[in-house]
């Protein structure tokens, strides 16, 4: 299960390149145009309040729209600290979900849910929590339904959080750096 999640991982990753790369290429100016618009309309503030609401409840949005709108922007210019700066909302929206989570798992009908997994897969839990939440911060997985889900199986918040701060903040950077390197990729300056 693991290496099938990781082997997906890399899959979505390499296609998020390759994506990025394209349109990227095909779409140059217009992207700037867009991207610089908005960070003119909602500024970098706006940027981290979406990402604070994305990465604490469960929607579609990803993260790394956020890191196009960087890498295209004037933001670009002081980009180590703004992708940094993600990268800790991101932590901070996924202890949110975590909590979230905790309130959820008192709830009679998640226990029901999930009651017969916590109590089977206690060990299995302990053992393998803050794997499972690398997982979730480094892959296009949602990031903000493992800290759900690590809340209702009662994963220890240290362990979620030392998870979320050793791979949730590299995977921004990592991935700005992958976004930004694409444009060598595809011929485009």
């Amino acid at each position: 299960m693991i290496r099938r999640n990781l082997i997906n991982a890399l899959v979505g990753l390499v296609v998020f390149v390759v994506l990025m790369g394209v349109l990227g290429y095909l779409f140059e100016p217009e992207l700037v145009k867009v991207t610089t618009w908005i960070v003119e309309r909602i500024g970098f503030a706006g940027m981290a309040v979406i990402l604070a609401i994305t990465d604490s409840l469960v929607t579609p949005f990803p993260p790394d729209i956020l890191l196009v709108i960087i890498a295209n922007s004037p933001l670009a210019a002081n980009w180590p600290m703004y992708v940094g700066l993600l990268g800790v909302v991101s932590v901070c929206a996924g202890m949110t979900g975590y909590s979230i989570g905790r309130w959820l798992g008192h709830f009679a009908w998640t226990q029901r849910l999930f009651g017969h997994f916590k109590t089977d897969h206690h060990d299995f839990i302990r053992k393998y929590g803050f794997w499972a939440v690398v997982v979730g911060a480094v892959t296009p997985l949602p990031y903000s339904v493992t800290c759900w889900t690590s809340g209702v199986l009662g994963v220890r918040w240290t362990t979620v959080l030392a998870a979320s701060v050793l791979f949730r903040i590299p995977r921004f950077y990592l991935f700005y750096w992958l976004l930004t390197s694409t444009h060598g990729l595809f011929g485009s300056a």
